[in-house]
C-alpha cells in the first residue's frame, strides 16, 4: 500500500457532525403531522339504475373532466374506484346524482377489509390464543389432519386490514 493512505473526513464534510450541520438541514422538534390518505376507495354496485356499473364511470369522466381515478372489477361484478386526489375523493363522496339518475357510490374503509393467511411452523405447544391476543388478529385457529384430526404446526390466521405483501 505504498504511496495511498486513508483520509479522515474533515470536520465540514462530517455528516454524523450535528453542531456543524447548515441550520437548513439541521434537524428541528416539529409536532407530528397526520397524512390524510389521498388514495381512497369506493364501490359502485353492479345493480344500478345505469344498465352496467362501467357506463356510471363513463357517465363521471364526462360529468367531471378533472376527476382523477383507478377503476377495478371485484369478483361479484361490482366496479372499485380508487381516487388518485383528494379532489377526486371529495366528489366521488358527494356525488348522488348523474344523468338524471341515481348514482350509490359507496365509500370503502380499507381497515374493514381481513386478510386471511396461514402461519407456518408454530409449535404445538404454544396456545393459540397468543396469536389472538396480538391486536390486528381477529381469529386464529389452529389446522388439523384430515384422517385422524390431530393437531398440526399450522394456524388459519385472520388479520384486519390488508396484507402487506403484493
Amino acid at each position: 500500500m505504498e504511496g495511498k493512505c486513508h483520509k479522515r473526513p474533515r470536520k465540514e464534510n462530517n455528516i454524523f457532525d450535528i453542531d456543524n450541520m447548515s441550520p437548513a438541514i439541521h434537524p428541528v422538534a416539529e409536532p407530528p403531522t397526520f397524512v390524510i390518505p389521498t388514495v381512497m376507495n369506493y364501490k359502485i354496485p353492479k345493480e344500478t339504475q345505469f344498465n352496467h356499473a362501467y357506463e356510471v364511470v363513463v357517465a363521471l369522466e364526462l360529468e367531471y373532466k378533472n376527476i382523477k381515478f383507478s377503476v377495478k372489477p371485484n369478483l361479484v361484478g361490482d366496479l372499485i374506484l380508487s381516487s388518485q386526489d383528494h379532489n377526486t375523493a371529495k366528489i366521488l363522496s358527494e356525488v348522488t346524482n348523474l344523468n338524471g339518475k341515481t348514482v350509490k357510490i359507496i365509500p370503502l374503509d380499507l381497515e374493514e377489509k381481513t386478510t386471511r393467511m396461514v402461519l407456518l411452523r408454530y409449535p404445538l405447544e404454544l396456545p393459540v390464543e397468543v396469536i389472538i391476543k396480538h391486536t390486528k388478529v381477529t381469529k386464529a385457529e389452529r389446522s388439523v389432519t384430515s384422517q385422524d384430526k390431530a393437531q398440526t404446526r399450522q394456524v388459519l390466521v385472520d388479520i384486519k386490514g390488508q396484507s402487506q405483501r403484493r
